[in-house]
Parts: structure tokens; C-alpha cells; sequence
């Protein structure tokens, strides 16, 4: 275990002879710990002066503190320090009967505490009885009452503290929480029974049918509807319906299902059975389930899966499941493939995912909008290369547009050639000068040769201005 520390500024500190007592100074603060398993649990009195020592007569223990000229000693709670050494010498009946003569407080409510796990440990189940009772905790302490009797009777009839007896210790094992050691101390005694019970109790039904199950035990049927019925009442109809699959009634199963609002387990289920998928009436009730959820591309999965491909290919559309929709289409509906093909293109592009959406207007034919989506994703090339199969009238105004792109690139240029000495000058210039190219072309294919020529003006690029004005017009 590492060190932990629970004091800083500390001018002394001290153990309580004969005990788990703590004492020490803080700066002006005498400090106790009365329960040092509990650091955070510190007793603090105000002091004038310094410690200069620890005394303990007669069953009473002081520390001495130097105020000026005079010694002043301050008493300790005679109980608490009593408790500890209680602890420490493993007698926790005089512990406990400490503790019960004092006032319940944040110390002594960790010391019953710590007692109580101290007791349980031991086994000494009087003292933990009575640890959970002053603590307030009467479930606790009820069930150890029973406990108790039982190992009291244990001891008179076979001697000893009666603890070893199965029942308590399988009894001690639940306190703990730790159910599987129960359920094993009850099978080693042969009394599934016993550990059905506990299952019974704790309403852990899966537990409980597993025992039940292993030992072939006859009421198996009797537990399977009990714990059926328990689901039902407590409108637990996923686990019914999970609990009805597992013995192979898959109707019945569906029907929790849709019962419980889970429609696409329903469809799981019935898609993974033969006989589910032929029953028309069970899959109409799950896909209308599956369309009132808005669970659109399950619904269409269950009917493409049945045969109703025109009513998957819907519900593939409406809960945008496109690339589902398209595979079903090229198979059953190939006039259908463009028209989808444009509706992903929409929707991605509401998704903002324009350079997604690009290759979908392509397939669809839809070129202003393929253009469109190039040219908000910002890929030049792609929309060029769009743009060179359209009529000129169309391409006119979008040629200009991705030309002032590529000419805007002169600034660049125009900011190297005055700045620092750069070793990537020379090819930022030309890198700059094969986008003016790109620009002259695409002014001059959108009827705009004059913008051409003032781009290399600017630029003072005389001898390509004078090149442009010599070219013929398009025609």
C-alpha cells in the first residue's frame, strides 16, 4: 500500500501508546484520529501554544501543550482511544461496547463502520448484527438475525459458533453480494432448491431456470412461466420476447417485439427465419411498424429480402439508403437508376458533402448540377472538364467564373516578385504562369478575350497581352 499523506505543516505528530490513535499539530490546530482507517475523519481543537508531549495514567490520556510560562493539558475521549486499542487487540465486544456509549458522530459512524467489516471478516455476527443496527441499516441487520438464529441452532447441535454451517455461509456469501459462491455452497450440500429460492427472491429468473435446468428439476416449466409472466406484469416484453425466442416461439416472440416498440428486432427475427418470411400477415404488421418508426431502410431490407421489391425500393428512398436503393434498382428497375442517382446527389449536398455528390449528377446526367457541386467544392479541373462537354452558351458564364479563379492567382505572383530572396521563387512564378494559361484559355472560351488581355496588362506581362489580342475570336 503507498503512503498517503494526511497532514502538511506538521511540527509533531505522535502515535497513543497502545492504540491506533493519532496525534499531531497543524500550524495553530491540535489534530486527532481517532480511526486512522479513516484519515479524512480528523478530530481539530484550536491551540495557543506547542505539543511538548503525551501522557497516559490511570486510563486517561492528555497532550501537554507549552502556552508562554504555563502547560496546559488537553484530555482526549478516553472511548475512542479505547475503541482502537479494542480493535487492535482483536476484541470487538469490547469495542462495541465503547461505541455504544457514545453519541452517534462522523467518528464514530466510520468506527461502526469499520467494526462491522472487521466482525463479518471474523465472523463474529452478533457484533456485525449490532455494528448495522446502530448504523441505521435494518435490512442488514435483520438478515444477520437470521443468520444468527440459524447459526446459534447450528451450535447447539453440532457444537462450535455454528458459522461453518452451509446455510450461514451461503447467507454471508449473499451479504457480499457474491451469488455465485452462494448458489455453488448450496449445490455442494445438494439443495438447488435453496439456491432457486435466493434466485427466486433477488428476482434473478436467468439464474434461477439455469439451476433448475442443469439439476432436471421438475417445477423447470412452472419457473419458465413464472418468470414469463413476472416480465409481463412488470412490462418487460423485450426480455419476454427474448425469453419466448429462446424456446422457439417466434410468433409469439414478434409480438413482444412490436409490443415492446422494438420493430426492428421484430424484422431481425423474422428475417432470419424461413417460415417468418413466407407468413404475409407477420411481415405487413413488422414493416408497418418498422415505416411508423421511420426506420425507413429496415423496413426496406425485410420487404427486398420477401420480394416486394417496389415498396423496398421506397422505403430505401425515403430513409435515404441510396446506394441500397440503386443496387435494388439496377436489378429491377433500371429506368429508376438516374432519377435516384440525382436524388443522392440532393441529398449529399445537403449534407454539404459537394464533392461526393459530383460523380452522382454525372451518372444522372444532370451537368448544371455536377458544374454546380465542382464548383462549391471547389475542385477547378473536375468542373473544366464538365464544362468542355457542354454547348458553348451554357458553358459562357461558367468558363468565366473558374477563369477569374486561376487569374486571381497574379497576386501571388506579384507578392514573390517583390519579397525576399526565395529559393521557391522560380517556381511559384511558373506555377502562377501555367494558371494564367489555364485562365486565357477559359476566357477566351467563354467569349471574354478581353478579360484575358487585361489579366496579363495588370500583370505587366505585355508581350502574352499582345499574343491575345493577335488570336482570331472563337466561333
Amino acid at each position: 500500500m503507498g503512503d498517503t499523506t494526511i497532514l502538511n505543516y506538521c511540527s509533531y505528530v505522535q502515535w497513543v501508546p497502545g492504540s491506533d490513535v493519532v496525534v499531531a499539530q497543524n500550524r495553530n490546530s491540535l489534530c486527532i484520529w481517532y480511526n486512522i482507517d479513516a484519515p479524512e475523519r480528523v478530530t481539530m481543537f484550536p491551540l495557543k501554544g506547542d505539543i511538548v508531549g503525551l501522557e497516559r495514567n490511570d486510563g486517561k490520556t492528555e497532550v501537554i501543550v507549552s502556552e508562554g510560562v504555563n502547560t496546559v493539558p488537553y484530555t482526549l475521549d478516553e472511548g475512542l482511544i479505547e475503541f482502537g486499542t479494542a480493535i487492535d487487540d482483536g476484541d470487538y465486544h469490547r469495542a462495541a461496547a465503547f461505541l455504544e456509549t457514545l453519541e452517534m458522530s462522523t467518528e464514530t459512524e466510520a468506527m461502526w463502520k469499520t467494526l462491522s467489516r472487521l466482525a463479518l471478516e471474523a465472523r463474529q455476527l452478533h457484533i456485525a448484527e449490532r455494528c448495522f443496527a446502530a448504523l441505521g441499516n435494518m435490512a442488514k441487520a435483520r438478515f444477520l438475525h437470521e443468520t444468527n438464529v440459524i447459526a446459534d441452532q447450528a451450535a447447539q447441535e453440532h457444537g462450535g459458533d455454528g458459522t461453518d454451517h452451509y446455510l450461514v455461509r451461503a447467507r454471508l456469501a449473499m451479504l457480499d453480494k457474491n451469488y455465485k459462491l452462494a448458489e455453488m455452497i448450496f449445490l455442494e450440500q445438494n439443495a438447488p432448491e435453496e439456491a432457486m429460492d435466493m434466485y427466486q427472491e433477488l428476482h434473478m429468473w436467468d439464474e434461477c431456470i439455469v439451476v433448475a435446468k442443469a439439476k432436471g428439476h421438475p417445477m423447470l416449466e412452472k419457473l419458465r412461466r413464472g418468470y414469463y409472466q413476472w416480465l409481463l406484469d412488470t412490462q418487460q416484453e423485450e426480455k419476454a420476447g427474448e425469453v419466448q425466442e429462446g424456446q422457439g416461439d417466434y410468433l409469439a416472440a414478434i409480438s413482444l417485439y412490436l409490443r415492446a416498440g422494438l420493430p426492428a428486432k421484430a424484422a431481425r427475427l423474422a428475417m432470419s427465419r424461413d417460415e417468418l418470411l413466407t407468413n404475409g400477415d407477420v411481415i405487413d404488421r413488422i414493416s408497418s411498424a418498422l415505416i411508423r418508426g421511420e426506420l425507413y431502410e429496415q423496413a426496406g431490407d425485410l420487404l427486398e429480402k420477401v420480394g416486394n421489391t417496389r415498396k423496398a425500393l421506397e422505403c430505401y428512398g425515403k430513409g435515404n439508403a441510396f446506394l441500397k436503393a440503386v443496387e435494388l434498382a439496377r436489378l429491377a428497375f433500371p429506368a429508376e437508376v438516374v432519377k435516384l442517382e440525382e436524388a443522392w446527389g440532393d441529398h449529399l449536398v445537403q449534407q454539404k458533402q459537394l464533392d461526393a455528390a459530383i460523380n452522382h449528377y454525372i451518372e444522372a446526367r444532370c451537368s448544371i448540377k455536377a458544374l454546380e457541386a465542382a464548383l462549391g467544392a471547389r475542385q477547378w479541373k473536375k468542373a473544366i472538364y464538365i464544362l468542355d462537354l457542354q454547348d458553348r452558351e451554357t458553358a459562357a458564364k461558367y468558363y468565366l467564373k473558374i477563369a477569374q479563379h486561376y487569374a486571381a492567382l497574379q497576386e501571388y505572383q506579384v507578392r514573390h516578385r517583390h519579397s525576399h530572396q526565395c529559393s521557391a521563387c522560380p517556381w511559384a512564378v511558373l506555377s502562377v504562369v501555367l494558371s494564367w494559361q489555364v485562365a486565357e484559355e477559359l476566357y477566351i472560351k467563354g467569349g471574354q478575350t478581353k478579360d484575358a488581355i487585361d489579366m496579363y496588362t495588370q500583370a505587366g506581362l505585355w508581350e502574352q497581352a499582345h499574343k491575345v489580342r493577335q488570336q482570331p475570336e472563337p466561333l
